[in-house]
């Protein structure tokens, strides 16, 4: 119980600092593009969000002590398989301290299905200084914001926004 409790309380003192920090920053994200980015994966090789021109792509800050975060994943795990293949993608972003120590672990248990990135404060601030955690950005083929989420989103929630994007006709 004690080591829960502090885990909880290390947790809030992580996200209130980095809330701060960010705070401090300027953003420069344009309301209608998603910036692009280079970060490294877990394999250390660059993914640019470019790569994905011409794909609908979900893309999702998150952290691996991130209640809400953990809850969202097998959402995002069910949209990969039945999109992939379709034009869709998933991409997320880790904002863990020590992510490529601890994200093999994490995907592995959850049986992630889609690239986790390392996120780096640049990608942060270009994003519109993320503040809270899960933020998830559904971008268009042309890479233009369709939708921008702060906290948990669910698979009911995104599917006919991806549908609608992708030009399927199944709603």
């Amino acid at each position: 119980m004690v080591k829960a409790g502090k885990r909880i309380l290390n947790c809030v003192l992580l996200f209130l600092v980095g809330a701060i920090l960010l705070a401090a920053c300027q953003g420069n994200a344009d309301p209608s593009n998603a910036p692009d980015f280079t970060l490294l994966n877990l394999q250390n090789k660059s993914v640019n969000l470019s790569d994905y021109k011409g794909q609908v792509v979900l893309i999702n800050f998150f952290s691996t002590n991130c209640p809400p975060c953990r809850v969202e994943i097998p959402d995002f795990i069910r949209l990969q398989n039945q999109y992939g293949s379709k034009g869709f993608a998933v991409i997320g972003i880790s904002v863990d301290q020590n992510g490529k120590r601890i994200l093999p672990g994490f995907v592995q248990a959850l049986r992630i299905n889609y690239p986790i990135l390392v996120g780096t404060s640049k990608v942060i601030r270009d994003y519109g200084n993320i503040y809270a955690l899960p933020a998830s950005f559904l971008i268009d083929r042309d890479h233009r914001i369709l939708k921008h989420y702060t906290g948990m989103v669910t698979k009911d929630e995104l599917e006919p926004i991806i549908v609608n994007a992708l030009g399927i006709n199944e709603f």
